[in-house]
């Protein structure tokens, strides 16, 4: 891409990848551009590196493309969750470092299947040899894609059903290609890996299990083989404890440090007046996290949700300082492009 085009579209996506705080942890936007070159592979670096330095939560897609053995990836290791899918594509550097990733979520999929893609990693004698995924336990929604990595090893030696959500019968695809001239030379995983599963060589690259290990008491994940060793309901990618505020990362919501099915309701019904009052505990939800006020740029619905934009049948309005999404009396009025850029 070039030109004025390619220009709108960089400026937007650094509107889009703005942070905010949210129970400590940063939380930016993500992209959906698949395969895109934003300008120059320069460019394209700089501005990944913008969206992403410091972010511990992605809401919708992490889209890592065209980065080379000359570029510090070392600003992917804070990103813990995806809300929608991983893509990893025409790389050539050796490793993408996504060590402290644990969950995605899959609300959105690539080619509407796959929640983790890795794809064209390879260039002659040069390209991705290490992910090194080995925080990863937890992949909600989605399959798995590999393909056209010709120096990647060890994915072969994944337990995948340990990660995956089985339950929805999600696509693995994995196709192992080498090149004649450029063979793979993978080491061997670690003795102690369990079925000798790792992302990589040494113990510290060992595939941690959450789920197959798991005594039959257990109803989702565990951080051991026991019954005491099961983790809470609301939890996702594993537990420290059996309490939902234990969880490593949370299937629904986190309220406050604890595991929810749903963020807490802002209004409620009184009995005394028969009516519904507002409940001095109401959150809104944002992403997997339940917030008391909305990041600034985001508006609240009377469902109790930040979204970037009203629904078609509602409009944006001020009420008191705080952007609301009211329904529609008639046609709605004409939305205004947000030109916003700061941080949240």
């Amino acid at each position: 891409m070039a030109g004025p085009t390619a220009l709108g579209l960089i400026f937007t996506l650094l509107l889009s990848g703005s942070f905010c705080a949210t129970q400590e942890k940063k939380v930016c936007k993500g992209t959906n551009i698949k395969l895109t070159l934003l300008g120059t592979v320069d460019d394209h670096y700089q501005i990944l590196v913008k969206m992403y330095s410091n972010c511990t939560v992605v809401l919708e897609n992490l889209e890592i493309t065209y980065m080379t053995e000359n570029h510090d990836l070392s600003f992917l290791r804070s990103i813990q969750e995806v809300g929608g899918y991983v893509l990893i594509g025409l790389n050539s550097a050796p490793s993408i470092p996504l060590e402290n990733l644990r969950i995605i979520r899959g609300h959105s999929l690539f080619n509407y299947k796959f929640a983790l893609t890795v794809l064209l990693n390879s260039n002659n004698s040069i390209g991705l040899n290490q992910l090194p995924l080995t925080s990863l336990t937890e992949i909600l929604k989605g399959g798995i894609k590999f393909a056209s990595n010709s120096h990647l090893c060890h994915v072969e030696t994944i337990q995948w059903t340990d990660i995956l959500n089985m339950k929805s019968n999600p696509t693995i695809e994995i196709k192992e290609e080498t090149k004649p001239n450029f063979p793979r030379h993978c080491e061997k995983c670690d003795p102690d890996c369990h079925n000798g599963s790792c992302w990589g060589p040494g113990p510290q690259n060992c595939q941690t299990m959450t789920k197959v290990i798991c005594a039959e008491q257990c109803s989702g994940r565990c951080k051991g083989l026991e019954p005491v060793d099961c983790c809470n309901e609301h939890c996702a990618a594993g537990c420290t404890g059996p309490e939902p505020t234990d969880c490593l990362a949370c299937k629904d919501f986190q309220d406050e440090g604890t595991c929810k099915d749903a963020c807490p309701q802002l209004m409620l019904y009184d009995p005394n007046t028969h009516q519904l009052a507002p409940n001095p505990d109401g959150k809104y939800s944002f992403g997997a996290t339940c917030v008391k006020t909305c990041p600034h740029n985001y508006a609240v619905t009377d469902h109790g949700a930040c979204v970037r934009t009203c629904s078609p049948d509602t409009y944006e309005v001020d009420e008191g300082g705080v952007r609301k999404c009211k329904k529609c009396d008639g046609l709605c009025p004409k939305a205004t492009v947000e030109t916003d850029g700061q941080d949240l």
